[in-house]
């Protein structure tokens, strides 16, 4: 549905090249949500807005359903822009129009009749839950039903793909909640494709099918949002993930676990969530697992559990006891060595 190739970007500042992408290639399948996720400067304000050519590459080629948009001329390439909706994170409202009026203006702008206008409005207000504010003021309006009303305008031509531009980092968490089941239902309900990018871990766990990482303009990894981040490989990545972690103990704590043993941090995905496999270890390797902490994580299909126990025993047991948590498919690293 969206592929880039090879996408480099420059910008001249006086004399100096500043490099925002540096051959950014990504793939996006129909119908899935594929998530962005990096820290400012990262690049994916400007990777996001190469989509639709709002940026256009210094070098590298945006395929848009087989299209290739750099070819395009202008009439063109304003007809394939009638396919990708976008919404932002300053929402981008008239002020002095109505909720009514800010859907429907730019359908007024593209050309459409009054009575498909009336029935494309009442449509998507319907679809975002806004049908009772039609007649309200963007100053009348809560933030997440300003983003609504945004939402709203952008699927009012009806696209096939929705590109979401940090859309959800100016919320409170609770309307956050409500924006992303929004861009859930509309995903699965539409069968749209939706592009985002995002700085927050739980907005892409959420959300997406599919994740890149960005950093210093390029991707340094990627692949389904389960498998990058319960086993990150680049810094950034790890960073994320730590960043995120429901739990982070007090040196003095750690200094009141037993010598003998050793501190893992165990993943469960999928199947081996289902397992008593600490209940085996204790009975069948002889060592004592002590649950520090822990939780579960929901991304968008899939409960991931997380426990940071410590594994008491002589060092051949728990060895064994980790190598047999690993066949289980368990992911398990070590926080600390064992000590004889």
């Amino acid at each position: 549905m969206i592929e880039l190739k090879n996408i480099t970007k420059n910008y001249k500042v006086g004399k100096k090249t500043i490099n925002a992408l540096d051959n950014v290639s990504l793939s996006v399948h129909k119908g899935e949500i594929y998530g962005v996720i990096g820290y400012s400067g990262a690049g994916k304000s400007t990777l996001i807005r190469c989509i639709n050519l709002l940026e256009t590459p210094t070098e590298g080629e945006v395929f848009v359903d087989g299209i290739k948009l750099n070819d395009l001329n202008k009439n063109d390439l304003q007809q394939t822009r009638q396919k990708i909706g976008m919404i932002f994170q300053g929402y981008n409202l008239l002020t002095t129009a109505t909720v009514y009026d800010n859907v429907a203006i730019p359908l007024k702008l593209a050309g459409l009749s009054k009575d498909l206008i009336q029935q494309r409005v009442k449509k998507y207000l319907e679809i975002v839950g806004l049908s009772d504010r039609a007649s309200a003021f963007p100053a009348q309006l809560s933030g997440g039903q300003k983003q609504r009303v945004a939402i709203a305008r952008a699927l009012s031509h009806e696209p096939e793909i929705l590109l979401s531009d940090e859309a959800t980092s100016a919320l409170d968490p609770t309307t956050t909640e409500s924006i992303l089941d929004l861009l859930l239902e509309i995903n699965q309900e539409l069968g749209l494709t939706i592009f985002l990018i995002t700085h927050e871990l739980s907005v892409i766990q959420r959300l997406c099918d599919r994740v890149a990482v960005m950093q210093d303009g390029q991707i340094v990894e990627q692949g389904p949002v389960v498998d990058v981040f319960t086993q990150p490989r680049s810094t950034i990545t790890k960073t994320f993930v730590q960043d995120s972690a429901k739990y982070k103990l007090p040196a003095k704590f750690l200094q009141t676990l037993p010598e003998e043993g050793v501190l893992i941090h165990c993943t469960f995905v999928g199947i081996s969530s289902t397992k008593p496999a600490l209940a085996h270890v204790a009975t069948t390797f002889g060592v004592v697992p002590n649950i520090i902490a822990g939780g579960i994580d929901q991304f968008k299909n899939e409960s991931v559990g997380n426990l940071l126990v410590h594994l008491e025993g002589e060092p051949d047991k728990v060895i064994a006891a980790i190598n047999y948590l690993s066949g289980q498919g368990i992911i398990v690293k070590k926080e600390g060595e064992i000590n004889g």
